[in-house]
């Protein structure tokens, strides 16, 4: 409840009574209010309700012995500062239940507020019969301090290796580390979304137990350090990397302090793994003019009972075959399920395509396929084989259809002429609609929705993340998803994802504008983000589980 929202009722009762004691109670008419104040606080046994959820359990009495029993639901063992919704069975965090007197409450909502140790709680609640009721204590609270059960809180981190890179004064890559590699723990809320990345260094070859430990932040390449975070401007382009965590909605890049990895066996089988750090120099990234680090908002970092998962899957990467159309040799790279070698089975397959500047491994690489993959198909998803073409030979960007731009490259010829057929009878894939997709990223996502559109028969789904949709010297999205939705054609699914911040956002939105205008049935995810890994990696796991749920059985 905001502090507002008593003012303007204290200021409409003053205008009624003056403000007096006697006045309010000599009020006629539809007003009725009940105050309780509180003076004296019981604490009930805390209960735990479901993962990271507890239940406060308090009852408060006035001097006449009128009694309130509240109930509050709460992340932490005791309450924190916040306002709390009435629910008459909470279950989420700051919801709150309450009964006074055998009166019923059907809404209303608490404000907590604790300053140093006294608690101050103030809530207006409406009764069941039209009138309305207030409560409010002052003092101290004693709660219950419990253990938090070693539960899966629903926070997932990848983690990926990769060599420490030794680099000059304007960060061009000179070499690597001998015997030292990151470790790199990218972190996702249950929601899916990068909330933090902590990336450890320490000696190759380490085992996710022997990585446990306290990394100090300190800018060097030693064991047991962790990397210093950091924000480029926003117009520069507002790269960012290193170890940072998010904090009420902002990216605090951690400048020094230290970071702690620790694992506890979970309830329900399987290592659990904690990050925290306090006491933490964060900076919100550089100064465009003054070069210097504006100072973060954020000291600590706690995020507990996170699930690590790691790559099961067979990783096939550069293979080649000859290209007539083409010709040259053409790279691409495979991600196969782990039983792959060991079965007849065949599978499902996705064909993931690169954005500019890119290559075949991109998706391995920043998109972290294998561990997706891998975590989806033990999850009880489906296995699927999942192929990453090369969209730009010899570094020039293809767009994936013929001559773009007067290229004289003719991809797409070669795509569905060389290509598909190439995969498709040296893998063991199911070569049917029912069990093939395709997706990409930023031209890779043109590339995903220009072929679902040229060849609706081929693909059951469609998986464009920051696609670009319209540009001069390429076939035009709009005209070719307009004669084949206006042609009556069966279309594949589609889903577009795109972040706010994304240069591409607002041409994204007027191509999803122009789906709806056509009755053509599609998801369109925004979310925050720019057009960087960062927000790419997040669409992994949707993009897997989404066509993972198209495949036929």
């Amino acid at each position: 409840m905001k502090h507002l929202y008593y003012m303007v009722m204290l200021l409409a009762l003053c205008v009624m009574g003056a403000c007096s004691e006697d006045s309010i109670e000599d009020l006629q008419g539809g007003y009725d209010m009940s105050r309780y104040d509180m003076t004296q606080v019981t604490s009930q046994p805390t209960e735990k309700l479901k993962k990271g959820i507890k239940a406060l359990n308090l009852v408060l009495s006035d001097a006449s012995g009128q009694q309130a029993t509240l109930r509050f639901t709460t992340k932490e063992w005791v309450l924190s500062n916040g306002v709390y919704t009435f629910n008459s069975n909470p279950t989420q965090d700051k919801e709150m239940s309450a009964s006074v007197q055998g009166t019923s409450i059907v809404s209303g909502d608490m404000e907590v507020t604790l300053l140093g140790s006294t608690y101050y709680l103030n809530g207006l609640f409406a009764t069941a019969d039209g009138g309305q009721l207030s409560i409010k204590y002052k003092g101290a609270i004693a709660f219950e301090i419990g253990e938090d059960d070693p539960e899966a809180s629903g926070y997932t981190a990848i983690l990926s290796v990769q060599p420490v890179y030794l680099t000059d004064q304007n960060g061009q890559v000179t070499g690597i580390v001998p015997g030292m590699s990151q470790y790199i723990f990218n972190v996702s809320n249950p929601d899916g979304n990068p909330v933090a990345s902590f990336v450890a260094i320490n000696v190759e070859n380490l085992s996710l137990e022997q990585l446990m430990g306290s990394y100090a932040v300190a800018g060097s390449n030693d064991a047991f350090t962790m990397a210093n975070g950091w924000k480029l401007p926003d117009a520069w382009g507002g790269w960012y990397g290193g170890t940072w965590f998010d904090a009420e909605g902002t990216k605090q890049f951690v400048t020094d302090g230290s970071i702690s990895i620790t694992s506890v066996d979970g309830m329900e089988g399987g290592k659990l793994y904690t990050f925290e750090g306090r006491n933490l120099g964060t900076t919100l990234g550089m100064d465009g003019n003054t070069y210097q680090n504006i100072p973060g908002t954020a000291t600590e970092v706690k995020i507990m009972f996170v699930t690590v998962l790691q790559s099961t899957g067979i990783e096939l990467r550069d293979q080649m075959m000859t290209s007539t159309v083409l010709g040259k040799e053409m790279a691409y790279s495979v991600y196969l399920p782990k039983d792959y070698f060991t079965s007849a089975k065949e599978y499902p397959v996705l064909y993931l395509l690169n954005g500019a500047d890119g290559g075949n491994n991109d998706w391995l690489n920043g998109g972290m396929v294998n561990a997706y993959a891998s975590s989806l198909a033990a999850d009880g998803g489906k296995e699927m084989i999942v192929v990453c073409p090369n969209g730009c030979p010899d570094g020039v960007n293809a767009f994936y259809c013929d001559n773009a731009q007067g290229s004289g490259i003719n991809y797409m010829t070669y795509f569905f002429d060389e290509f598909v057929p190439f995969i498709e009878s040296n893998l063991r894939v199911k070569a049917d609609r029912e069990h093939r997709a395709i997706g990409g990223l930023s031209m890779g996502g043109y590339g995903s929705l220009y072929y679902g559109a040229l060849h609706p028969e081929m693909f059951s789904y469609v998986y464009a993340c920051s696609p670009l949709t319209y540009m001069d010297g390429i076939p035009n999205l709009y005209d070719l998803y307009g004669a084949a939705i206006g042609g009556g054609k069966e279309m594949p699914g589609v889903t577009i994802e795109i972040g706010t911040g994304d240069f591409l956002y607002e041409s994204a939105g007027y191509f999803e504008g122009f789906l709806a205008s056509m009755n053509f049935t599609h998801d369109y995810i925004t979310r925050d983000g720019v057009h960087d890994w960062a927000f790419w990696t997040a669409c992994t796991p949707k993009m897997l589980k989404k066509v993972s749920d198209t495949f036929a059985d």
